[in-house]
């Protein structure tokens, strides 16, 4: 048996030529322009939605809601870190968080509304 490297074990042999016949549209990684933009377009709008999260948090959450939000969904905490963290227990900063998702719910709609009513009124003519 001969004896080898072990880089030259995991070493496979290609011919030159294989490499002229792969197209670029056929690599694993390649992405037309149109999903490049749509992938660009999706982040931008992920970040609005962001940005609306936060105001509204900032806007219609007390502190102890927004902090236990903010340590949840943004820290990765679970509910017994989050009460650890706010000084509770971990059924205490369920009832926070799950309140404060009816909040944040609730002024979602009525932006959903107060969208669709601005839209109706720039199509009405009248």
């Amino acid at each position: 048996m001969e004896s080898r490297r072990r880089a030259e074990r995991f070493e496979v042999s290609m011919v030159p030529e294989f490499f002229k016949m792969l197209h670029i549209r056929r690599g694993m990684w390649y992405e037309s322009p149109d999903e490049i933009e749509a992938g660009l377009e999706w982040g931008r709008r992920k970040a609005r939605l962001l940005r609306w999260v936060r105001r509204q948090m900032r806007r219609r959450l007390t502190s102890r809601e927004w902090k236990c939000i903010h340590l949840y969904f943004f820290r990765g905490m679970n509910y017994i870190e989050v009460g650890d963290a706010t000084g509770t227990n971990a059924a205490s900063a369920h009832r926070a968080v799950a309140r404060s998702l009816r909040k944040l719910r609730v002024a979602a709609k009525r932006c959903r509304l107060a969208q669709a009513d601005e839209t109706l009124q720039e199509e009405d003519p009248a």
